[in-house]
């Protein structure tokens, strides 16, 4: 079924918007797992780029809901964008931080920060998928379960990544500090996509 009927311009680019920001997330969140590898400063730059893209983004949907959707729908999208929005900055100061690291993260926890990051370009897919049912219809419900499941699984990831580091030797109050802050930042990505779906299945179980 579909919830939102596309007739007028602004609910066309209330919708489009939100598309184009998530769409912003997922080559942000890939460039940051490339920039993992590699610290390449134009990939820093295009991250930090896209932030300011999507904060502009964040902006247009705003003032486009003063005249798109009923009123109680323009308080959970005002809502959402405002969540989505915490994604895209919350890539760009993962990047940062790393950046700061002045010695290599270990592999172990690398490689469990590459999956965090893998998974929540899958939550990312899921939410663009979940756009294109408010408009055109579609299995609502299995988005919003891949989403959750993805979320519970960073979720064991990240408490993974915790008990090996309490074991690590770190060589400084900063080198631990910078390691955590780090794994902290991409892991909040997946609260803040599965916060958006929740906006999103109280718009769908109160309009359908």
């Amino acid at each position: 079924m579909t919830i939102f009927l596309f007739k007028r311009k602004p609910e066309k680019e209330v919708i489009n918007l939100l598309k184009t920001h998530v769409s912003l997330s997922i080559d942000s969140i890939k460039l940051l797992d490339e920039y993992i590898d590699d610290k390449s400063d134009n990939k820093l730059r295009e991250i930090v780029k896209l932030e300011k893209e999507g904060d502009e983004i964040r902006k247009r949907v705003i003032l486009n809901l003063y005249e798109a959707f009923l009123p109680s729908m323009k308080k959970e999208l005002n809502y959402s964008i405002e969540i989505l929005d915490e994604v895209l900055d919350s890539i760009k100061h993962g990047a940062l931080i790393y950046d700061l690291m002045t010695f290599d993260l270990d592999e172990t926890i690398k490689e469990k920060c590459k999956l965090i990051l893998n998974i929540s370009l899958n939550m990312l897919n899921s939410m663009d998928n979940l756009i294109d049912v408010f408009e055109n219809g579609g299995d609502f419900k299995k988005h919003i379960k891949d989403i959750k499941a993805g979320e519970e699984e960073i979720d064991d990831i990240h408490h993974e990544i915790y008990r090996y580091m309490v074991n690590m030797e770190i060589n400084s109050f900063w080198e631990g500090k910078l390691m955590s802050d780090f794994v902290d930042r991409i892991t909040e990505i997946s609260d803040y996509i599965e916060n958006v779906a929740d906006e999103f299945q109280i718009i769908y179980l109160s309009y359908r």
